[in-house]
């Protein structure tokens, strides 16, 4: 056996991989481990595994970031809204080389944040059709939009009964309450909480879990609001799991979703009844909600004033203008009535016996009873003829005969 030196076995290797590599850089797709970052001093040492589908290790190696190429960090993170973080399959752009004194060294010269986004959306877009595929009932395609049964619930006109889920104590908590509470308009709610963990490992069975402890209370809430603070898109991944997608889908309560994502759009704000940004958003949408509805009733209110205004107006000018066409009705039916008076004044005075007397006519009375036919003459009866100046006294003697007797 003739050994050798131990650098001439490095320098071999070195002398190998640097034939095999060189300075040539290479995409590789790999999972992140075991991280150490340090910012403050630029540079990163962590692990990349490669892991087969029932986890098992396929192979590992120890990778670094150095200053020049730790921005692409950042630079990841602000594309994705991921955080730089183990568990997380990148596409990575890597340099490899061999150091007799520090061995094999794999560095990473540039993280694809397209690749990321990628995945993110293959797995989002596998549980929207697995949705849709095993329970059309709560998840279905129509022109294009994925429609829900919690959508199509519908809306109460005044929402004021909620319960909410949220970690306890956390700013998303916080920013809720105090927004609700605070409220411009005065409104009242009556808010039961529903604490859980609502993100990181198991967070969507915790969350799955208070949505069938309300169910199962019976209260007859007007919705369900679960909101959370801001965070990384893997703080996110309990929203985007299959049993979340399948419990909000189906609820049958609306659900709020105010998770605090600005950047992306997860499966529960996909599925639910309604969806906004932030915590503080969703209790200024349930502001909003009822602000609508009194405005509605002040705007009901005005309109009803107005109509009542203009009824009455109505109404005093139709009294006013039937008042008057009485009033000349009246007039003329007095004035009428007068003139009648008038003639039957004249006729009667013309009819008058006195100014009959006055004419020459004479009235003839008998037993003072005025006689209008000779038949009603009694013979030899005293009769008084009266004219226009004084009555005389005559003795009927016979029809057609009488003698005058001072």
């Amino acid at each position: 056996m003739n050994p050798i030196r131990l650098s001439d076995l490095a320098f071999t290797i070195e002398a190998v991989i640097d034939e095999a590599f060189g300075q040539r850089a290479l995409w590789v797709v790999a999972e992140t481990s075991d991280i150490k970052n340090y910012p403050d001093r630029g540079y990163c040492f962590l692990t990349l595994i490669e892991r087969e589908a029932g986890r098992e290790t396929l192979a590992k190696l120890d990778a670094c970031i150095w200053r020049k190429h730790h921005h692409t960090i950042r630079d990841f993170e602000s594309e994705t809204g991921v955080a730089f973080a183990r568990n997380i399959q990148l596409l990575l752009l890597v340099s490899v080389g061999f150091s007799p004194v520090y061995g094999l060294r794999v560095e990473i010269l540039k993280i694809d944040p397209s690749y990321t986004l990628g995945n993110l959306e293959r797995e989002r877009q596998a549980v929207l059709d697995k949705l849709v595929q095993d329970h059309p009932d709560r998840v279905w395609l129509e022109a294009g939009q994925y429609i829900t049964a919690n959508q199509l619930l519908p809306r109460p006109t005044v929402i004021q009964r909620l319960a909410l889920i949220s970690a306890p104590g956390s700013d998303g908590w916080r920013d809720f309450r105090h927004e609700l509470t605070q409220n411009a308009y005065g409104y009242a709610f009556q808010v039961d909480e529903y604490l859980t963990q609502v993100q990181g490992t198991g967070a969507e069975r915790a969350i799955c879990g208070q949505l069938e402890r309300i169910q199962q209370s019976e209260i007859p809430y007007d919705a369900v609001v679960i909101v959370r603070g801001g965070g990384s898109q893997l703080d996110f991944g309990s929203f985007d799991t299959f049993l979340m997608g399948y419990t909000v889908a189906g609820f049958t309560i609306p659900i709020l979703a105010g998770i605090g994502h600005e950047r992306n759009v997860s499966l529960t704000d996909m599925l639910c009844h309604e969806s906004v940004k932030t915590p503080t958003k969703a209790a200024a949408f349930l502001i909003d909600h009822n602000r609508q509805f009194e405005e509605s009733c002040l705007q009901l209110r005005d309109r009803i004033g107005m109509a009542t205004r203009d009824a009455m107006q109505t109404a005093r000018e139709k009294l006013d203008s039937e008042t008057e066409r009485l009033r000349f009705v009246m007039h003329n039916y007095f004035r009428d009535r007068h003139t009648d008076l008038t003639e039957k004044a004249v006729t009667l005075r013309h009819l008058d016996p006195a100014n009959v007397l006055r004419r020459g006519y004479a009235l003839l009375l008998q037993e003072g009873r005025i006689l209008t036919s000779v038949a009603a003459v009694k013979p030899d009866k005293t009769l008084q003829v009266q004219l226009r100046d004084g009555t005389i006294t005559v003795i009927s003697q016979g029809v057609g005969e009488s003698v005058a007797s001072a």
